[in-house]
């Protein structure tokens, strides 16, 4: 009686890890989460939400930049931005999108309202964790780079 006492939330820790693997999003749903979320949270000026998307290595022009740097322009100038295409080309942990991207926003006085052509998104598949312990991917933008990237 014990045993089956004690194997009753062993079976049911694992259907819960099988279940997440086996109807897990698949990674171009997940990638268009991730864009979706991570543009929509900086509208509304809110950092933290951005930030859980972008890789602890993420560049912006082929240059590293800080958190801080990012936090400052998402909090003071609340861009609107418009990822036009979210189709990914996805190779194995990394995914690349390259679209057009409309870029609005008011920064220390200068308004920016332009489309530049063609933006490179690489993003990166890494693992987080749902419910403290169960893993669960996660696509995360390494870098951000065009021809002609507005310097912020």
């Amino acid at each position: 009686m014990k045993k089956a006492l004690l194997a009753l939330p062993i079976l049911a820790l694992i259907s819960l890890l099988v279940s997440g693997y086996l109807f897990a999003p698949k990674d171009q749903d997940l990638i268009t989460a991730a864009l979706r979320d991570s543009t929509a949270a900086a509208a509304k000026g809110e950092p933290s939400d951005v930030l859980r998307y972008l890789s602890k290595s993420f560049t912006y022009g082929g240059e590293a930049t800080s958190t801080y740097d990012i936090s400052k322009v998402i909090h003071n100038a609340k861009p609107k931005i418009t990822i036009i295409e979210t189709k990914a080309n996805i190779q194995g942990e990394n995914a690349t999108v390259q679209t057009p991207v409309d870029v609005q926003l008011n920064y220390m006085g200068l308004d920016i309202n332009q489309t530049i052509p063609k933006v490179t998104i690489e993003l990166k598949k890494e693992t987080g964790f749902k419910w403290l312990f169960v893993p669960e991917p996660r696509w995360r933008v390494v870098s951000v780079s065009a021809e002609s990237l507005p310097n912020y």
